[in-house]
């Protein structure tokens, strides 16, 4: 165990993947004696009450930009708080947190790459770039990322470090109490767990209704989340009601509560998936998935193993994808006992952030020898 003094920062801590991240990193840090806060750079969000709850302090810094005063604000916050590490989480951050943590002097400054971010303009990559020479590490959550960041981005292969992310065991909800939570509908229930952006697909998977064999039983498609997309999504759910049961229950704090109610999830990304946390989640709810072969999805969905990979953006061939694991139960039974048995492996949290502390010392100790 360390005494170290870790700064996390984020832009924000909303409902999402990088945030329930840099939750579970505070969280299994701290159970290892490290002290640990957070840093809000925008505002807090739901996230932050529940982190606080568990013994974590969040501040909030109020900036919305990192222009100079933005950064000189940031720094003296980091000057009072006096980490030994300051660890940034997503573009924004990352540029307020390591300009911040250079000025006031902090001595290891980390980044996370969680998405390989295809929106970033050239002047954002040579930010990247000048802001890689003020990082110690930049961790990466797939070899995919980790790809990126180096030929896109250009960064540095030297500072680059694949972690995975990790998940705690599943919370001990059986699939008849997963369906009551629904309301019971009747199976086969085909989930998507995601926000509604149109990186995220989910506009093929409603197109993936119309391939499905009309002699199977109407199945019932479960959206979890919410994003500026939903209305046009529930406009395109409207014309496919005859083919399937749709239900769009909005952001779900319990969404793994849910996820044994599921025969298959799907992950129909379209692109700028780093690694796809909710694959994870429902592997280890026994569940089989069926994700679209971009980005990190490939190192985490065993194809074959413990779901199907599929075309990005071919409505066809993901009906064909979810068409055989529902044909098939004890395959779903036995891709689902394998993804347990791999995330058990190889995606606990626990571990996950012990080694991430060990990248913290041995930092120390190389700008100590240096």
């Amino acid at each position: 165990m360390s005494s170290l003094r870790v700064v996390h920062l984020v832009e924000t801590l909303g409902i999402g993947g990088l945030e329930r991240v840099v939750q579970s990193l505070a969280r299994h840090a701290r159970t290892r004696g490290l002290d640990v806060e957070i840093l809000c750079a925008v505002r807090g969000g739901p996230v932050a009450a529940e982190i606080e709850a568990s013994g974590t302090r969040v501040r909030v810094l109020g900036v919305m930009g990192y222009r100079p005063r933005d950064i000189l604000r940031a720094a003296r916050v980091l000057g009072e708080m006096k980490p030994d590490v300051v660890h940034s989480h997503g573009h924004f951050a990352g540029v307020l947190g390591r300009a911040a943590a250079w000025w006031s002097g902090v001595p290891i400054t980390v980044h996370h790459l969680h998405t390989m971010d295809t929106t970033l303009r050239e002047r954002h990559r040579r930010l990247e770039r000048f802001l890689a020479r003020l990082s110690h590490l930049i961790l990466c959550c797939s070899r995919a990322v980790a790809d990126h960041a180096r030929h896109v981005v250009g960064i540095p292969e030297r500072l680059l470090r694949v972690v995975p992310n990790g998940i705690d065991p599943p919370p001990a909800v059986d699939r008849g109490e997963a369906l009551e939570s629904l309301g019971r509908p009747a199976p086969p229930v085909i989930g998507c767990v995601a926000s509604f952006a149109p990186h995220k697909g989910q506009a093929v998977l409603l197109r993936a209704v119309d391939y499905l064999r009309p002699d199977r039983p109407l199945p019932t498609l479960v959206f979890v989340g919410d994003g500026p997309e939903r209305a046009a999504l529930e406009a395109l759910a409207a014309e496919r009601s005859r083919a399937a049961r749709i239900l769009f229950l909005g952001e779900r704090r319990d969404a793994r509560c849910l996820l044994p109610a599921f025969d298959v999830l799907v992950i129909p990304s379209l692109g700028r998936e780093g690694f796809g946390l909710a694959a994870i989640e429902a592997m280890d709810a026994a569940v089989p998935v069926v994700a679209s072969r971009v980005g990190g999805l490939p190192e985490v969905v065993d194809d074959g193993r413990t779901g199907l990979l599929v075309p990005p953006g071919e409505p066809a061939a993901l009906a064909a994808a979810i068409g055989s694991l529902l044909d098939r139960p004890e395959l779903r039974h036995a891709m689902g006992a394998e993804g347990r048995r791999q995330v058990t492996e190889r995606f606990r949290a626990a571990g996950l952030a012990e080694h991430i502390e060990n990248l913290y010392e041995e930092a120390i100790r190389a700008r100590r020898a240096a």
